[in-house]
């Protein structure tokens, strides 16, 4: 299907741009978590726990982070800490190796480079769920947030 992924029933709502009779029958549309989801306990290395601390941020802030999301995340983060591992690797051994034989010894291409690049491809395909590439932006929009009523927050105290 040319063009676009559809928006959730919720964002059009809030653009105001919602037709029921356009809508999908049986859309799934979970809400935002409320509070900034925590890294789960069991998310090593370092890095994947860094990584989700970034991600999670910037997700939740833009009302774009459902608990059903969670696993996906925890998945995109641990998938970039092996491809940064994997380059460490890489930088530390070489792209190749060599392997010893009753006939000799040959050079064979290091697991490394097959390992990064899995990495990469899946960090790659769930990066775009979320939209975080350049090119997976333009074709995904952020719920906007509700413009702030007049009388509530602190509008009541602006003149």
């Amino acid at each position: 299907m040319p063009g676009p992924p559809p928006k959730p029933a919720r964002q059009k709502l809030l653009e105001g741009t919602h037709r029921r009779d356009r809508e999908a029958p049986g859309a799934l549309d979970f809400d935002p978590t409320k509070d900034l989801p925590a890294p789960p306990d069991d998310l090593r290395p370092d890095a994947a726990r860094q990584c989700w601390e970034v991600c999670a941020k910037e997700l939740h802030a833009k009302g774009m982070l459902a608990t059903v999301d969670l696993a996906l995340l925890r998945a995109y983060c641990y998938q970039t800490a092996l491809m940064l591992e994997a380059e460490e690797q890489l930088e530390l051994n070489g792209k190749t190796e060599t392997r010893f034989t009753a006939n000799g010894s040959h050079q064979v291409r290091s697991p490394w480079v097959a390992i990064l690049s899995d990495a990469t491809e899946k960090v790659n395909k769930i990066g775009q769920q979320f939209g975080f590439s350049p090119a997976s932006r333009t074709r995904i929009s952020a719920p906007e947030k509700p413009k702030e009523d007049a009388k509530s927050g602190f509008a009541v105290f602006r003149k």
